[in-house]
């Protein structure tokens, strides 16, 4: 889910650069690390949290063993997979897949302005709504 929702920020990039906004991402380990840098799934700049630190302090929720399968085999999480296939996203489940995270978008002066937060691991922000908060008024 993460490769899926890293491509499609990453088709907005040029859109941000163009409004000064920068595509920054923080993963959690370094577990095919170089396979999604190799498969070119995030074109912004991006970071490792291996402490999981700021996972935490931002409240993003950690899925347990009971909940990770009807996440995991809810609709959107299907909706999801099939959407990665027909772009030819795949994925290797290695890793924490226990962790959600989400989508911060933030002011130059360090105003959060959005803090989306999953819910289950196929949730992303819309990207229409992260063009809305940042006042670009482009469409995909």
């Amino acid at each position: 889910f993460c490769r899926l929702s890293a491509k499609q920020l990453s088709l907005i990039k040029p859109q941000l650069d163009a409004n000064n906004v920068r595509l920054v991402g923080i993963g959690l380990e370094e577990v095919g690390l170089e396979q999604f840098i190799q498969g070119d799934f995030f074109n912004g700049e991006l970071y490792i949290d291996t402490k999981k630190q700021c996972y935490k302090k931002l409240g993003f929720k950690r899925l347990n063993v009971l909940s990770i399968f009807p996440s995991v085999l809810s609709k959107s999480s299907r909706e999801a997979l099939n959407k990665a296939k027909q772009e030819n996203i795949s994925g290797d489940f290695r890793g924490d897949g226990f962790q959600n995270g989400g989508t911060l978008v933030v002011a130059p002066g360090g105003e959060v302005l959005v803090s989306y937060k999953q819910e289950n691991p196929s949730d992303h922000m819309d990207i229409q709504e992260i063009f809305r908060v940042l006042g670009i008024k482009e469409e995909l």
